[in-house]
């Protein structure tokens, strides 16, 4: 998004009020072209969809829905982690939305610039840290498949957990950066961890409930998006600076890290999971076709 920004408002000239407004509509045409491409070209499975696994035998009957988000609702540790994809999720989309006007107001640097300028490069600096997402989330969930081959879940839950602290460090470094050259590569830095700490989530999602698997998700899922509005009333406090206000949500990040450290495998459908996939801790199995079997 600010790198289309700055295409419509450094390059073609259009307001910045405009430039946003045009950058939704692209994008939004974009998501609409990817859902439907989704729709007619993907399958549920490497070996097939839904509907045909389950009419083959090769999954469980669907299960209600009502029934199915009560008992991953009903699951204390499904709720750690929508606490826990709060601060890393939620932090990413906080992130995204005041990034531009971070470095715009808060450094000398674009002071010196015209508003397009400043603007246009502040979105090539904000883009830096979305663009890890390219290989960092993957990244995350693959270090917690080696964490997971080594030491079993426990050591899953271990790699989150200094994914996440790693997180709360950064930002707290981060927001007390006040000069350019010292900001960016901070920014760079804790991005990784923030999309680490995403991916190393989702690679303990799939063994928290398989009866549940979708419901577990979506709620988890959901504590990103509600991080990111809590994160995001910091900076509508009056009198709140905005490096203090990231040093606040740095150090919440880092007190969150350690209810990862809570979580625990020892439930009966902790022990189904395991009937369903032999030693699936200690397998060099990775999490995308854990997530696919246990669903």
């Amino acid at each position: 998004m600010p790198l289309i920004f700055a295409f419509f408002a450094g390059y073609l000239g259009y307001t910045a009020s405009m430039s946003w407004r045009l950058s939704m509509v692209l994008v939004g045409l974009v998501c609409a072209a990817t859902g439907i491409a989704y729709f007619f070209l993907t399958q549920d499975f490497p070996e097939g969809n839904l509907r045909q696994l389950r009419a083959a035998g090769k999954l469980p009957p669907q299960q209600q829905s009502l029934a199915s988000l009560r008992e991953a609702c009903g699951d204390r540790r499904v709720w750690t982690l929508f606490l826990i994809y709060g601060a890393c999720f939620g932090i990413e989309l906080t992130m995204d939305n005041v990034a531009v006007l971070y470095f715009v107001d808060y450094f000398d640097y674009f002071k010196q610039l015209s508003t397009t300028d400043a603007l246009k490069t502040a979105g090539l600096i904000a883009a830096m840290f979305g663009s890890m997402n390219l290989f960092a989330r993957a990244l995350g969930g693959w270090i917690a498949d080696k964490c997971g081959h080594r030491w079993g879940l426990d050591g899953r839950v271990k790699w989150l957990f200094l994914a996440l602290f790693g997180e709360g460090i950064g930002l707290i470094c981060f927001s007390q950066a006040t000069v350019l050259w010292a900001a960016i590569p901070l920014m760079i830095v804790f991005a990784l961890f923030v999309k680490m700490s995403n991916g190393a989530t989702y690679a303990i999602v799939p063994f928290v409930n398989r009866r549940a698997l979708g419901a577990v998700s979506g709620v988890v899922g959901a504590g990103g998006n509600a991080g990111a509005v809590v994160a995001g009333l910091l900076f509508a406090v009056e009198g709140l600076n905005w490096h203090a206000a990231l040093f606040i949500m740095g150090a919440v990040v880092t007190l969150v890290s350690f209810l990862s450290l809570t979580l625990s495998f020892e439930s009966e459908a902790d022990l189904e999971t395991e009937w369903a996939l032999p030693d699936v801790a200690n397998q060099p199995q990775p999490a995308f076709e854990i997530a696919a079997a246990v669903s």
